[in-house]
């Protein structure tokens, strides 16, 4: 599938390569797509990336992620055509340096008002990008990648990619829980800070 990723920042830079070794077609949006760096990740993504404006590159998308700053999401999902489209919100509003959550009653939830005939899952928001970059662990081990939605057939999407990248996909339930899941974003920032990015939540069942 074409995966149309807004945002070339640690996120976009870690999610598109991943998407790429997995098959997918990758089409970064940025405002400066001309910019070296972008430039440098179009070619480190591989055969068949580009690089446009963020109309141009969601127009043949069949998914859309969300790899943009907070502060400037809602000004990018508005500024789109993203109805009927599925789209991953990897985004975490944060207040800092406190870590406090800073969206009511959450930005999933936000982002899905924003766009109300897109279908919103929240996803790829509860790790780093590191992890997300690569998630081989010691043992076999898969981190969890936790999403949560409303639209059934998107939030598979969502699980399917989280599983081809070497996640464990774990349904959280509907868009509601973006504000669980954006506090688990927190719990990891937190954790991080005292041990290292090269960390990520398991599940485990007996």
């Amino acid at each position: 599938m074409t995966i149309a990723i807004i945002g070339t920042g640690s996120v976009g830079s870690a999610l598109g390569p991943a998407f790429a070794r997995a098959g997918h077609t990758v089409a970064y949006g940025s405002r400066e797509p001309a910019r070296a760096d972008v430039r440098a990740l179009v070619a480190a993504t591989g055969p068949g990336a580009t690089a446009s404006g963020p109309d141009d590159a969601v127009a043949e998308a069949d998914v859309v992620v969300l790899a943009t700053p907070w502060e400037a999401t809602e000004a990018v999902v508005r500024a789109l055509d993203l109805a009927g489209t599925t789209v991953l919100d990897t985004t975490n509003p944060i207040a800092w340096p406190h870590l406090r959550h800073s969206a009511d009653p959450s930005g999933g939830e936000l982002v899905q008002s924003w766009a109300p005939d897109a279908h919103v899952v929240k996803a790829f928001c509860t790790v780093g990008a590191d992890v997300m970059a690569d998630t081989d662990f010691p043992g076999g081990a898969r981190p969890a990648l936790f999403v949560a939605g409303d639209a059934e057939a998107a939030k598979q999407t969502a699980l399917d990619l989280a599983e081809a990248l070497g996640f464990e996909g774990v349904d959280a339930g509907g868009l509601d829980k973006s504000r669980e899941l954006e506090g688990l974003a927190i719990l990891w920032i937190h954790h991080a800070m005292e041990v290292g990015r090269e960390m990520a939540f398991g599940v485990l069942r007996r």
